[in-house]
């Protein structure tokens, strides 16, 4: 499947992908800052979120990715993945690493997730909501849950209006079987990949997404984990000079310079 997308700029490729609560437009500030540095920068929507519909027939996002930069004749890019996008990323890593200049992860899930009461305790406030078909109170724990008490109301605004559409979008739909999973078996595949990568995991995000970044790194061949001060599991959104700063320097030394 296609996805949908926007792209904005010239020079070596760069696709960001969401997290699970969000869509496309939560890169909005990186892909000006990344055009400027000198990139084609290409954010998707993955199946079930923004614009792009559930998939039809089987649910594999990675190789919609692929197809989708088959589509705008893309041969090779630097992938940037947020929580959910970072696991698409992962797997696209697993499966096509030649396609591939840079990897960057930000609170990507472990590979083995055992999940902590408290993450345990988010997953089950909003499966409780949409048991009872309250589409609003699952909306409100998704926001609880996943943004810093703190954060500005714009911010948990803006989380709230990707995550009601993500929902309009997965439960009218029927859900498709999932794809065999390419990291079933272990990682090993990453451990083969050969590919540059970035792990960073936000100082106050859940201890789960905090704590599975070293081991993640370790399986990559990656440099220890960078933790951004002040951020949790949106560093993109919440931290977003600290977080652009970091990426493009890493662009810069491992995805090729714009000019």
């Amino acid at each position: 499947m296609v996805l949908a997308l926007e792209e904005v700029g010239d020079g070596p490729a760069v696709v960001l992908l969401h997290a699970g609560i969000a869509d496309r437009t939560m890169w909005r500030g990186t892909m000006q800052t990344l055009a400027e540095a000198g990139y084609r920068v290409i954010a998707m929507d993955l199946p079930g979120f923004g614009r792009s519909p559930v998939a039809a027939e089987s649910d594999c996002p990675w190789r919609d990715v692929l197809e989708s930069c088959d589509e705008l004749a893309v041969d090779r890019f630097a992938v940037v993945g947020n929580s959910f996008g970072g696991a698409v990323a992962l797997r696209i890593a697993a499966t096509a690493p030649d396609r591939l200049t840079a990897l960057v992860l930000v609170s990507a899930p472990p590979l083995k997730l055992d999940p902590s009461p408290r993450l345990r305790a988010i997953w089950d406030d909003e499966e409780e909501a949409l048991s009872e078909g309250d589409i609003d109170a699952a909306t409100d724990a998704v926001v609880a849950g996943w943004t810093l008490p703190g954060s500005p109301p714009e911010l948990r605004e803006q989380v709230r209006a990707m995550q009601s559409r993500a929902f309009e979008l997965q439960l009218d739909a029927p859900e498709p079987p999932e794809a065999p999973d390419p990291l079933e078996d272990g990682p090993e595949p990453l451990g083969r990949a050969g590919v540059p990568a970035l792990v960073i995991a936000g100082e106050l995000d859940i201890p789960d997404f905090v704590e599975g970044a070293t081991p993640l790194a370790q399986v990559l061949g990656a440099p220890e984990p960078t933790v951004i001060e002040g951020a949790g599991h949106l560093a993109p959104l919440e931290t977003p000079e600290p977080f652009e700063e970091l990426l493009v320097g890493f662009l810069g030394e491992h995805a090729g310079a714009g000019d």
